[in-house]
């Protein structure tokens, strides 16, 4: 059955891209392009063309009729979409602003397979994503829709459903604006990460597994943990992220003691303890030893310290114990 579709996409600032695509019966495709951007164009006309059964079926599981009419987020400037989808009498009619279908991407997709000219995808658009670190890594699908984290003994595979959007612009401004400070770039700790884009192009990168080295890596892992929900191996390990102190930083701990739940602060230059650890510290005036867990850690200038310097006391070192375990 012939089939028509008229799409106009774009905005104030970059103009708009118009088309007509015409599939006839015995699926002979032709299109017209009617605009590009800022610019009107001649119409551009191609030649007539076999449709596939793969790109016909593609179509038909877009479910465009089952689109709403209307999708609309109150945003200024943006993108503006319309389409009009004809199949033998039956007519969609819709459009939108900064708001799409659940399969939009799908559908860009689609038609950028016809008319690559005019980019209705991103060339750039990352498409997958693999991070490894140590003997561990994290791999990103967005054809596939899915998340994948190997872990040293286990591997977890999450679907991303429709999440999928979100999480690759995520990985997009994250990997786009990527600034990696190579001051405190610790060579016994990076992650290799591989970037494969719309294009076919790909992007090595190695990425120094820390927060001073790389500002944004810890939010950046939590944000990609919190779209698999239902994922409960922690992303990479010991912990997400180790977090490197500054030079001529004050290295503040809080600990807790095994019959208190209050938090007491303690001071230290030991830059490999990290939270959970079990630490001897002194208590009281006579500085007896006791023993307490480390809860939170935190790196401040002299004057930013929560007390006077000389009246926070030291912790004395790492202290091994099994009671401590089920703490």
């Amino acid at each position: 059955m012939a089939k028509y579709i008229k799409f106009t996409i774009g905005g104030y600032f970059d103009g708009y891209k118009t088309v007509e695509i015409f599939i006839s019966g015995n699926s002979k495709v032709v299109y017209q392009i009617l605009r590009n951007g800022l610019l009107d164009v001649e119409i551009k006309k191609s030649s007539s063309a076999k449709m596939s059964s793969l790109w016909y079926k593609e179509l038909d599981e877009l479910e465009i009729f089952s689109w709403e009419k209307n999708y609309h987020v109150d945003i200024s400037d943006g993108t503006q979409w319309e389409l009009i989808f004809k199949d033998g009498e039956k007519i969609y009619h819709g459009q939108g602003s900064n708001a799409y279908p659940e399969n939009w991407e799908r559908f860009l997709d689609w038609l950028d397979a016809l008319i690559p000219q005019l980019e209705f995808v991103y060339r750039k658009r990352l498409e997958k994503i693999t991070m490894t670190y140590f003997d561990e890594q994290l791999m990103l699908d967005r054809n596939e829709k899915t998340l994948t984290l190997d872990k040293k003994k286990s591997t977890h595979i999450y679907d991303l459903g429709e999440d999928v959007k979100e999480i690759f612009e995520t990985c997009q401004n994250f990997f786009d604006y990527l600034e990696i400070y190579d001051e405190d770039n610790n060579s016994d700790s990076q992650a290799n990460v591989e970037l494969i884009r719309h294009d076919g192009s790909t992007d090595k990168i190695e990425l120094p597994f820390n927060e001073n080295s790389v500002p944004g890596l810890n939010d950046f892992i939590t944000e990609i943990h919190t779209y698999a929900a239902d994922l409960t191996a922690e992303i990479f390990s010991p912990s997400t992220v180790r977090v490197v102190p500054q030079r001529e930083k004050l290295i503040l701990c809080k600990v807790q003691f095994p019959s208190s739940y209050k938090h007491y602060t303690y001071s230290t230059d030991d830059e490999t303890l990290s939270v959970g650890d079990v630490v001897d510290v002194p208590v009281g005036r006579n500085n007896a030893l006791s023993q307490a867990k480390i809860v939170e850690i935190g790196y401040f200038d002299e004057y930013e310290a929560p007390f006077p310097i000389e009246r926070i006391k030291k912790i004395i070192g790492k202290h091994v114990a099994t009671d401590w375990e089920n703490y």
